[in-house]
């Protein structure tokens, strides 16, 4: 009896020493939405093109939600400006806008729209002019619609069957990727229009969605010893090192004291790990450290790419510190492509900006926990 407890003991403490400090953090996983949801009513820019609000059926007011949009079915094409099977697709649903405005029974009935998350509207005019998009899309700089549909990589296209009595649209179906064969979608399309809205968010619900996961490139243990040695550059002795145990959100946030020259000082840092908006590029990793009022202190990456997913150099990282220091995560930080960007990594850039525009729902909730 007292060996096979040894043993046991010890198989334990191997686990515990070895398995519970050193195995990879878990992935995270963002699950996408899916047939038989409501479409999200996020209000999205009207366009300012007279033809552009024709077609979608808008009569006045600044914004909209897709229920507003006068159609049978509408095909909803998340992407970003930037990415490339984004570029390639535009073709694509260029001939498919195309087979449904020529047809008689489709025209009127099915209409295309672009939601470009991250984008602003001169990004988008640039892409619709190259690509002759003849269809409107809009921008969405904040990356509020890309939320709300969950965070998708791009392009990601979602068939939203209207409801006719004016409540939120009904998620048909979504495709994650390049959707290459037009004709083959139309009659899908043409499929969609002829099923019961009733039983479509019925049986639809019961089928699973697309998920977009997130794998770490560290270890619970080296992350946790990337975190602490970034907060011992502080000029100061580093005390009560701990992650927050959040209750409202799954942020990865830790805290300490810093010590030094008859003064006490709390800093946070949080590691972040999103998906870009785009299908061809790696995902997005970084820590960044703030102090009690929300001012940024230091910027350190874990992941960062750019074009042909090359790793930044030191002078592209410390031209993103030399944008980021001292502004504050309470505010939106305003992303400018011309000035803000680093070369060939436009879409990695604008989802750092963002990242860091998401710090008054943090801080107030470290403000009731007391840390603040």
């Amino acid at each position: 009896m007292r060996r096979s407890t040894f043993i046991l003991s010890m198989i334990l403490f191997v686990c515990w020493s070895f398995g519970g400090y050193s195995k990879k953090a878990e992935a995270k996983t963002m699950a996408l939405i899916k047939a038989g949801d409501f479409f999200p009513e996020v209000p999205m820019q009207a366009p300012e093109d007279a033809k552009d609000r024709a077609y979608l059926g808008l009569t006045e007011g600044k914004t909209f939600t897709l229920k507003q949009v006068k159609a049978d079915l509408v095909v909803v094409e998340i992407l970003n400006v930037y990415c490339p099977i984004c570029q390639l697709q535009a073709s694509i649903y260029n001939k498919l806008f195309d087979l449904i405005e020529n047809d008689p029974e489709t025209k009127g009935r099915i209409k295309l729209i672009g939601i470009a998350a991250g984008n602003g509207n001169l990004e988008v005019k640039d892409f619709r002019d190259k690509r002759n998009v003849p269809f409107p899309i809009l921008p969405d700089q904040n990356f509020e619609m890309h939320r709300a549909i969950g965070g998708s990589r791009t392009p990601f296209t979602i068939y939203v069957r209207q409801d006719p009595s004016g409540h939120a649209g009904v998620v048909m179906g979504t495709h994650l990727g390049a959707n290459r064969n037009y004709k083959h979608l139309l009659a899908d399309l043409r499929g969609m229009m002829a099923e019961d809205l009733a039983s479509i968010r019925k049986e639809s619900q019961k089928k699973a969605g697309d998920t977009i996961i997130i794998k770490p490139l560290l270890s619970e243990k080296k992350l946790l010893e990337k975190v602490k040695n970034i907060f011992t550059t502080f000029n100061g002795e580093t005390k009560n090192f701990q992650q927050i145990a959040l209750k409202k959100s799954s942020r990865k946030v830790f805290t300490c004291l810093v010590e030094g020259k008859g003064r006490t000082e709390r800093m946070f840092a949080e590691v972040i790990s999103r998906p870009p908006p785009c299908g061809d590029c790696h995902d997005i990793h970084f820590i960044y450290v703030f102090d009690a009022s929300g001012t940024i202190l230091k910027f350190v990456p874990i992941q960062l790419t750019k074009k042909g997913n090359k790793a930044w150099n030191s002078g592209e990282v410390l031209k993103m510190r030399k944008r980021l220091l001292g502004k504050s995560i309470t505010q939106r930080l305003l992303f400018n492509p011309d000035v803000d960007a680093i070369s060939g990594a436009t879409i990695t850039s604008e989802v750092i900006f963002d990242s860091l525009s998401q710090g008054k729902m943090l801080l107030r909730e470290l403000k009731k926990m007391g840390l603040i």
